[in-house]
């Protein structure tokens, strides 16, 4: 093998392992939280809140998706299916919000990491598409909910709505789900896989080495149980970590840490602040993939084997399902 292949192959390597590495972000923390009582591996009450869960079936997601207004290249609409065939959705990330910087009308993000100046430092880039900054850029103010209303008497068949607040779900007879709008990880199904699995850690890392986007999804969908659209928002999320921080991590990791797998550093410093690698994804990657699944654990109200705060956990209540 020539030099030239050999550096090319260890580039592939790093990348590889690179892949599987930040698509474990979302789920891994070295800091772990209780399982709560009701909830533990044996509660009778979590087993069959989750077997009912992935016996429902959702009516509109397809609708649910359009919802989001997501593009394709060259102005392929939201409806029309994306040239990536073997994809249902368009990439949250691409292309990018990019306009001049004195005529933009949004609030600048505050996370500096989720946008750049461009051209001179006269464009402003966004690093999603224009309706995740719209979203992103309202910050606090966003008090939407995504909820659920059963059609039928032996609770199958739902429909998910977004409601501007609690109140409103509520008051259309609705049962909130989880905070922020509706998207493509909302369904029950999917909170039923969020619910089963803890740590997603081992599935996760697993199916970010393999490469292509097609084929993580893939694996996520078949290991971990996600649906088809779910899959996407992690696979995305992913390819766009790998693409904005690959850098990082192999500045804090060490190259040859990294060829060897040996990503055993600290998740969190002593402060509680997530290393720079983790970080990165969290910042340039979080506000797609928040703006594209809807669901996240923390909205859910789902303690998992990542450390948080207590207060970022928002609180819902999923017993009220099948009362």
């Amino acid at each position: 093998m020539s030099q030239f292949n050999r550096r090319v192959y260890s580039i592939s390597i790093v990348f590889t392992v690179l892949f599987g590495l930040i698509t474990t972000i979302p789920s891994v923390a070295e800091n772990t939280v209780e399982i709560p009582v009701e909830f533990a591996s044996d509660s009778q009450t979590r087993l069959d809140l989750i077997e009912r869960l992935k016996n429902t079936r959702l009516l509109n997601e397809e609708e649910i998706y359009t919802q989001l207004n997501l593009t394709g290249p060259k102005g392929i609409g939201p409806s029309e299916r994306p040239k990536h065939q073997s994809f249902l959705t368009h990439n949250p990330y691409e292309p990018p919000f990019e306009i001049v910087l004195t005529a933009l009308t949004y609030t600048i993000p505050e996370n500096e990491n989720s946008w750049e100046l461009v051209r001179a430092d006269k464009y402003f880039r966004f690093r999603g598409q224009e309706p995740v900054l719209q979203w992103y850029s309202g910050g606090a103010e966003n008090q939407a909910v995504c909820a659920v209303q059963f059609i039928d008497e032996i609770k199958i068949d739902y429909r998910l709505n977004t409601f501007s607040n609690i109140a409103d779900a509520h008051q259309e007879g609705y049962i909130v789900t989880h905070h922020n709008h509706c998207g493509t990880c909302s369904s029950l199904k999917n909170l039923a896989v969020y619910l089963e699995i803890f740590d997603m850690t081992t599935e996760a890392r697993d199916c970010g080495r393999k490469r292509g986007a097609k084929n993580v999804k893939t694996c996520l969908m078949e290991s971990m149980g996600l649906q088809e659209r779910c899959a996407e928002a992690w696979a995305y999320n992913s390819q766009h970590t790998r693409k904005y921080c690959t850098d990082i991590c192999v500045k804090h990791y060490g190259l040859w840490n990294l060829l060897r797998n040996n990503v055993n550093k600290p998740h969190n410093d002593e402060d509680g602040n997530l290393n720079p690698c983790l970080a990165c994804d969290e910042q340039v990657s979080g506000p797609g993939f928040q703006f594209f699944a809807g669901r996240t654990r923390r909205n859910s109200g789902i303690e998992s084997a990542v450390f948080r705060p207590a207060n970022e956990i928002l609180s819902v209540d999923h017993s009220l399902y099948f009362d």
